[in-house]
């Protein structure tokens, strides 16, 4: 009987990217329906369909996955400040932040359910060892930045006050399946920031 060609090592790594794509669709659904403490690392290969050895070798332990997953969602907010700095006003800044976010979510809905209900979680969060501090503090100062350039004052507390907006209506948009006015709840966070370039920004771009 012939044997099957050895595999490159080209489809080894993308059947490497595909069984670790699997593992972390399992955890999503495992994590939100039990819990990530009420969910051991035989229950995850089960989930996803693998013996538990090749989800070791994938990642040394379910702490490992749930990195994984945050990093992902800490990958997202990284791709929506990206999107909405490309607008030369405060307003349309904040428009694009917020709407990115709500299609960002829509995009992987039960991740980022995980990903709120997890901030409620420091004792499982500190077992990560991700740093999530720091990456809010960047995301602040981002936020910060992005104002300050398009002339907002106290951009500081500007950026507290947007980052509560993001947070507030990522919250409620997840809890509602339907119905929540979303885009009307945009425009009108927005109109709190001016419509009009500033000059900086002008320059800028032109």
């Amino acid at each position: 009987m012939m044997r099957g060609m050895p595999r490159t090592a080209d489809a080894n790594a993308v059947l490497r990217e595909k069984t670790r794509e699997r593992v972390l669709q399992a955890a999503v659904r495992l994590f939100s329906r039990h819990g990530f403490d009420g969910s051991s690392v035989r229950a995850l290969a089960q989930e996803a369909d693998i013996a538990v050895g090749l989800l070791y070798s994938h990642f040394e332990s379910k702490e490992a996955v749930l990195s994984a997953l945050m990093q992902s969602s800490m990958l997202d907010v990284a791709h929506t400040l990206e999107a909405a700095d490309r607008e030369p006003s405060a307003r349309g800044f904040v428009t694009v932040l917020l709407t990115s976010a709500v299609e960002m979510m829509d995009a992987h809905r039960d991740l980022w359910r995980l990903s709120h209900g997890l901030r409620h979680q420091p004792e499982v969060l500190a077992r990560l060892k991700l740093p999530l501090e720091h990456f809010l503090g960047a995301t602040h100062q981002r936020l910060s930045q992005a104002l300050a350039a398009r002339a907002v004052p106290e951009s500081d507390i500007e950026a507290r006050v947007l980052f509560a907006m993001v947070e507030g209506i990522s919250q409620q948009y997840l809890q509602h399946d339907g119905g929540y006015p979303v885009a009307e709840v945009i425009r009108a966070a927005a109109r709190r920031w001016p419509a009009t370039p500033s000059r900086k920004r002008k320059a800028d771009s032109s």
